[in-house]
């Protein structure tokens, strides 16, 4: 790649990056209740449940692209002393009011950052969570390369993204939705690649919702929790099962990974 055309694809980025904190900073009281319906509840139980598996002593956690601060208070709660960085200063701001509700802000400490060029010295944190990010990062694999700097020797990244061929996102993106946060959208090879050419390995990788994204589009519905609440009771049995499944959790709303700094 020439420098002209090095400088014009730093130029787009910058471009695109603005274009993502600006939409997010008006939309962050919308993405705070949508983040409240059934699915995603059972997404961050889900997360919740590989971080309280992770705390040891003294831990310290990054909580990247931390949005409006779900899973940085999830982190605190565990244990964890917290750094929450996004780009969005609506997040932040969200994600402070949060935090100071529930009486944690002197485990979590919230920055502005790019989650592409981290403020952070080598091998400092104990465990990093990325939400909902990847596919909202031009640069994807400049993010985990950053991620993987800060970790220390063998400590965890817990990643969730959209499924590609989610039914309900697919869904979605037929009448225009949902895609207007995503830079892309990763099948369950891609990222499991980009997650290894990064410098970690995949240890654990499942889905969270099949079966209920078949009877009913109401479970990222924050006003229709009660009814989507109850079709995941019923379904989520069988789905923890089949999401585990190599050629089924693809079909999955979400992929969460698990993996370790190699």
């Amino acid at each position: 790649m020439n420098r002209l055309s090095m400088t014009e694809t730093l130029a787009d980025n910058a471009e695109e990056k603005l274009e993502v904190m600006t939409r997010f900073d008006k939309e962050a009281f919308e993405f705070d209740f949508e983040r409240t319906a059934a699915g995603y509840r059972l997404r961050h139980r889900l997360v919740k449940s590989l971080i309280d598996r992770e705390y040891r002593l003294g831990a310290v956690a990054l909580d990247l692209g931390c949005g409006t601060g779900e899973y940085a208070l999830s982190l605190a709660q565990a244990g964890f002393e917290v750094v929450g960085g996004d780009l969005s200063k609506g997040m932040l701001v969200v994600a402070k009011s949060k935090i100071q509700r529930h009486k944690l802000a002197e485990k979590i400490q919230l920055i502005r950052l790019e989650s592409t060029r981290l403020p952070f010295r080598n091998k400092f944190f104990d465990l990093t969570t990325c939400i909902a990010l990847l596919e909202c990062v031009p640069d994807s694999h400049r993010l985990l390369v950053e991620a993987c700097r800060v970790l220390r020797h063998q400590a965890k990244l817990i990643v969730c993204v959209d499924a590609l061929w989610s039914p309900y996102r697919k869904a979605q993106s037929v009448i225009g939705r949902r895609e207007k946060r995503c830079a892309c959208i990763f099948n369950s090879r891609e990222v499991k690649r980009v997650l290894t050419m990064c410098g970690f390995v995949v240890e654990r990788f499942f889905g969270d919702i099949l079966l209920a994204q078949v009877l009913t589009r109401l479970l990222f519905d924050p006003k229709r929790t009660v009814l989507a609440g109850k079709v995941l009771k019923a379904t989520q049995p069988m789905d923890s099962y089949l999401t585990n499944l190599p050629l089924l959790k693809s079909l999955s709303a979400h992929y969460i990974i698990e993996a370790k700094k190699k």
